[in-house]
């Protein structure tokens, strides 16, 4: 009788082993996808998805009689900060140090006309205040 009291209570121990298996093994696979799972409304495939962004479109603003600095200004604020190259042209091809010693009285692309991400420059031409003639 002593005998069968072990052999059953090793038999019970496995049976506890293999339930107590069973259960990490079971936890661990469930753990897994919760973590796997990610954040609440995250999706699977969500990096392969390229979502595209339609190139914004600006419009050029008159810059006219605008001192150099100032219209520099007006449009990387209404580019939103797009990186852009100012190509400044002066009668007689002058170099321009101060923006503030200078108005604008000619500009391309031309005021009105649509600018975009495309868009790496803009030329203004500029002569001194009060002068009569623009650009050289």
């Amino acid at each position: 009788m002593f005998v069968w009291l072990i052999e059953y209570r090793c038999e019970g121990l496995t049976v506890k082993k293999k339930l107590a298996a069973g259960t990490a093994a079971a936890c661990a696979l469930l753990g897994g996808a919760i973590v796997a799972a990610g954040p609440a409304g995250a999706h699977a495939d969500d990096g392969l998805i390229q979502y595209g962004e339609p190139d914004p479109l600006w419009v050029m603003p008159d810059l006219k009689d605008q001192i150099l600095s100032r219209a520099e200004q007006e449009v990387e604020v209404d580019v939103e900060q797009m990186p852009l190259t100012f190509k400044v042209v002066a009668p007689n091809h002058e170099p321009v140090y101060n923006l503030q010693n200078w108005v604008v009285c000619g500009e391309s692309p031309a005021p009105g006309s649509k600018l975009s991400a495309k868009t790496k420059s803009v030329t203004l031409q500029v002569e001194r205040p009060g002068a009569e003639h623009c650009g050289a």
